[in-house]
């Protein structure tokens, strides 16, 4: 019956939508577009940040994905047009060329693209324990490897300078995500203004019940993929780094997966999370923002950050570009967001 087993996973992947300590390259791809700079009063550098889910599955999985991911370039090159374009966006489960298409369409000339398929060791992970790689399923999708990439894109309106990315073990996730080369991908942004290359990072970690396996599974695999991610940064980056760190976190609102995100000082030690950081500072007006409240409510999707040493990487605002008065579900089953932030260093403060 050994034979049957590709026939039930390919069937899974219908019906759905080695841990590398020291990382590798992701591939970067550059282009020739004109870019407008923006800058705070005052002179400091700017730097917005756009984190989005895009539903990029492929058929029959999900139905209409190539029409509304051309739409999602098309509504970023119209922000481009009137100069109010992010200046760098992470995108999560950018699995099919539609999405990946995004950047081309919104006018991006840099983007790093993150684990693929062949960057998940098949070697078992010891950590996990024998129960956990026993207990397997490959009628869920488990143990039949990486159908897909990672899913993860950076677009960027300035100079990639250079990239790193980690993809989780073939047996650390939990039921269906098993299929994509889930993990990390970090790129260094060289921003107009600014004295160093700013450090931006993009991930997704594994689903709850969207895993078709039970909780307390899908959760075992998530607080092992938070450890992973946490060393993965520490190990990639330092003191004397501004860092932004968003993507689709997939800690909602369970205990546990609330646990694993803040334990050993978060996925950012000594950062901050910009949705919260905005709720606290202006609740009555976030309460009132219907696009706000959405993205705060699900609180999968976020974005960390952390100023250098002898730096201030400054929250400015948070936006909804694309919300529910404009058909923001329509587009993608999360709402992306974007932060401005303010980079004050050595070379704005001459």
């Amino acid at each position: 019956m050994k034979f049957l087993r590709p026939v039930v996973a390919a069937a899974t992947v219908l019906m759905l939508a080695a841990y590398v300590p020291k990382g590798a390259p992701a591939a970067v791809v550059a282009a020739t577009v004109s870019v407008r700079h923006q800058s705070f009063d005052g002179g400091q550098p700017a730097l917005s940040v756009m984190t989005w889910n895009v539903k990029g599955l492929p058929r029959p999985v999900a139905l209409g994905r190539p029409a509304a991911l051309a739409e999602i370039g098309r509504r970023l090159g119209e922000l481009r047009r009137i100069g109010k374009q992010p200046h760098v966006v992470l995108l999560q489960e950018a699995f099919i060329s539609d999405a990946k298409a995004i950047g081309a369409e919104g006018g991006y000339p840099y983007a790093a693209v993150g684990p693929q398929p062949e960057d998940a060791s098949a070697s078992p992970t010891a950590s996990l324990g024998d129960d956990f790689r026993q207990n397997a399923s490959w009628a869920k999708g488990e143990d039949e490897g990486k159908w897909l990439g990672s899913g993860l894109v950076i677009l960027s309106d300035y100079p990639i300078l250079a990239t790193r990315k980690m993809a989780f073990p073939q047996d650390a996730c939990a039921g269906f995500d098993c299929l994509a080369a889930k993990g990390v991908l970090l790129a260094k942004i060289a921003v107009p203004g600014s004295a160093k290359p700013v450090t931006v990072i993009d991930t997704h970690l594994n689903s709850r019940h969207a895993s078709g396996v039970s909780v307390r599974r899908a959760n075992a695999a998530y607080s092992w993929q938070a450890a992973a991610v946490r060393r993965f940064v520490a190990q990639q980056t330092g003191p004397d780094e501004d860092i932004v760190f968003g993507g689709d976190f997939n800690i909602g609102h369970d205990p546990i997966r609330r646990a694993a995100a803040s334990r050993d000082g978060g996925f950012l030690p000594q950062g901050r999370e910009a949705i919260a950081t905005v709720a606290a500072s202006s609740p009555l007006a976030t309460k009132q923002n219907a696009d706000f409240v959405a993205v705060e409510q699900r609180a999968k999707d976020k974005q960390y950050f952390r100023p250098a040493r002898g730096s201030q990487l400054e929250l400015g605002n948070v936006d909804v570009p694309f919300g529910l008065a404009n058909g923001g579900f329509d587009l993608s089953d999360h709402l992306g967001f974007v932060a401005t932030y303010r980079i004050n260093d050595s070379v704005s403060a001459r």
